[in-house]
């Protein structure tokens, strides 16, 4: 994670919003082999997992880490090239900006994606 004045914005080549319907949304799992992502909270709160890719082949409790961010403190979790996401927002209006390093087209065939059936939240709050 990087406090918000030290992000190096030289490799980002797509910046996009997303704002879930709701705290109830969760949008979990997907990853990249070769993409990395970094995630602002513009509004709001959220709660973050990021679980390796390789673990989804084993015990993914073992390598699964959760992150809180809100957007009173401006940090930039940086989800490296490798591992699954997932996230939802504990606010409602809750805003996230999402910076990658792989344009659109290019992000559709490094995307890895698992269902919430196949890897369960499990929320810690």
């Amino acid at each position: 994670m990087y406090a918000f004045p030290t992000f190096n914005i030289s490799e980002i080549v797509r910046i996009y919003s997303i704002e879930p319907a709701g705290t109830n949304f969760i949008r979990a799992w997907q990853g990249h082999r070769k993409e990395r992502k970094w995630f602002l909270v513009n509004s709001g709160s959220f709660e973050f997992k990021t679980i390796p890719l390789a673990d989804t082949q084993y015990s993914i409790e073992e390598g699964r880490k959760t992150w809180y961010l809100h957007s009173c403190v401006q940090q930039v979790l940086a989800i490296p090239a490798g591992y699954l996401n997932g996230f939802r927002a504990l606010e409602d209006e809750s805003r996230l900006l999402v910076f990658s390093d792989f344009d659109l087209e290019a992000s559709k065939f490094d995307h890895i994606r698992y269902s919430l059936d196949d890897i369960p939240w499990i929320s810690q709050r």
